[in-house]
């Protein structure tokens, strides 16, 4: 099933709309995404220092418990195991996204800040998350423990800032 599902998206990549639009969801989509949502939390939102505190303690996090877990881990991305060309090379371990994590985060700490704005978060999350698969670093189960990952740290981070 992961493979099937890996293969559907990843056959997208030969469109090349979908291949330049998941390429760039997945790298200056994300840094443009991180770059506003540092802006609006520190110059524009209500509660600015416990805002960018919490957005950026999920954040960091996530993408360090990721990290942790890949090099424990070390499942090779699909790029080396189905043998297939991905789009952009990726020099680290797959499992779970870093990227995955890191939206998640970011989108249960916006639901937490804003429920509409967390929902605008998740569903980002969502697309950057397909189009790590379409341009074949990522399997759907390397988003599914990304999201986990994202999931459990910012509702720990949520719990500890909610005492503060």
């Amino acid at each position: 099933m992961n493979n099937q599902i890996f293969y559907f998206f990843y056959n997208l990549s030969h469109i090349p709309f979908i291949a330049n639009l998941s390429v760039f969801l997945s790298y200056p989509f994300t840094y443009l995404i991180l770059f506003l949502l540092i802006i609006w939390a520190m110059f524009f939102s209500k509660r600015k220092m416990f805002n960018f505190s919490l957005l950026f303690t999920s954040a960091l996090f996530s993408w360090i418990m990721a990290e942790v877990l890949k090099n424990i881990l070390r499942i090779n991305r699909p790029f080396i195991t189905e043998g297939i060309v991905p789009l952009v090379k990726e020099t680290d371990f797959s499992f779970p996204s870093g990227h995955m994590a890191v939206f998640t985060a970011i989108a249960i700490s916006m639901f937490f800040i804003d429920r509409r704005a967390g929902l605008v978060f998740f569903i980002i999350a969502i697309l950057i998350g397909l189009s790590r698969i379409v341009i074949g670093v990522h399997y759907p189960v390397d988003l599914v423990g990304g999201f986990v990952v994202g999931l459990l740290i910012s509702l720990i981070t949520i719990e500890i800032f909610k005492k503060v």
